[in-house]
């Protein structure tokens, strides 16, 4: 089956600070975000990059997301409209269009390394974690002015700022040539309909306000029923739902659909995973369920217990299956193991952060993706 790939991948940044003594090591690193960072510094730091070339790509109109990485945050406008500063929650890279996702994942992975040189002379390192794990809220600070107010009133992507300015992931992107634009629209309603089945196999947001939350996923219980699992880019068929489908930007978005409902991932191999997962997904005719917006209950009762809940393991055993039967014969299937192993376990990625935080105390992984 042939298919174009590529990822965008939200990465917090971090200091290192090791901490040495009485015969044990305990990581004392710091985690950064919109309280501390810079956005002049790092936009110094990050300009010129690769990708400023490829028509490709989606830019944004104020000079920041014009590249393979690009800076990620809360834009700051004053009371005439004039761009002013971005609270900065951390940084994206995104990979040019890929014929499949291990190619994808390799560019993601070289861009990675491009941009922490980019960063290691100021002192900051990437890291990966689902949600923010240090704040107990995002308040805006100063409030909205009147013009930010309006526009962020026409604008739905600023829509629910608390919480996708605390959390970090992934976008998995597909698009598969011949499909016509209801067929799109049909494989992201179903996409939606399962993710919170799928998602368990991401969990890297246990923590929350400098402790250990109650489940694994924090980013999952604030953000998925808030914000779509899924969208596509089509010319909108009649009556379909408007959060979810948008048409087109540039021309190669056309037929373009994005998973965003993942946690951020802690391995190449897991986001292989996931990415296979999800590929499956969107070929597995036999997968009868549709959805336009995600579950709120599902999605919560799978962020508190993921694999424990019967309901989500047996979902997540049944999309597994049906993405297996549809790579059958495709080098992606074998992707698909490291979630047998996981789902067999009864363990999430959050289990391994948790092990780690009871033993150096660090709440996030403190490097890329490897």
């Amino acid at each position: 089956m042939l298919y174009s790939a590529g990822f965008e991948f939200e990465y917090a940044l971090v200091t290192e600070s090791p901490d040495v003594g009485a015969g044990t090591f305990r990581d004392m690193g710091t985690f950064h975000d919109f309280v501390d960072l810079d956005f002049d510094t790092l936009q110094r730091a990050l300009a010129d990059g690769s990708g400023t070339t490829d028509e490709d790509l989606v830019r944004g109109d104020l000079g920041i997301k014009s590249g393979y990485w690009y800076l990620e945050g809360d834009e700051r406008f004053d009371a005439d409209g004039t761009f002013t500063s971005m609270l900065v929650k951390g940084v994206e890279i995104r990979t040019p269009v890929c014929s499949s996702t291990t190619e994808a994942a390799g560019r993601l992975i070289d861009l990675q390394d491009d941009i922490s040189k980019r960063l290691a002379p100021i002192g900051l390192h990437l890291g990966i974690v689902g949600f923010n794990p240090i704040r107990e809220a995002y308040v805006l600070d100063p409030p909205l002015n009147e013009w930010e107010q309006k526009m962020r009133a026409e604008h739905r992507e600023y829509d629910h700022a608390e919480v996708s300015n605390l959390s970090y992931g992934p976008d998995i992107n597909l698009s598969f040539p011949g499909l016509s634009a209801e067929q799109v629209v049909e494989v992201t309603r179903r996409l939606t309909y399962y993710s919170p089945f799928m998602v368990p196999f991401s969990f890297s947001s246990p923590f929350h306000a400098g402790r250990a939350w109650r489940g694994p996923s924090k980013r999952t219980y604030e953000r998925t029923w808030r914000r779509v699992a899924a969208r596509c880019f089509v010319k909108p068929p009649a009556g379909a739902e408007p959060t979810m489908v948008h048409p087109p930007r540039i021309p190669r978005e056309e037929g373009r659909i994005e998973f965003k409902a993942y946690d951020a991932f802690l391995s190449r191999d897991l986001l292989l995973a996931g990415a296979a997962l999800t590929l499956g997904v969107c070929l597995a005719g036999d997968l009868p369920g549709l959805a336009d917006k995600p579950s709120r209950d599902l999605h919560q009762r799978s962020a508190t217990d993921a694999f424990a809940d019967p309901e989500i393991a047996a979902g997540a055993r049944d999309v597994l299956a049906a993405a297996r039967r549809a790579l059958s014969g495709m080098p992606e299937a074998g992707h698909l193991d490291c979630l047998d192993q996981l789902l067999s376990a009864g363990r999430t990625p959050a289990d391994s952060l948790l092990d780690e935080y009871s033993r150096t105390g660090l709440m996030y992984l403190p490097e890329g993706l490897r």
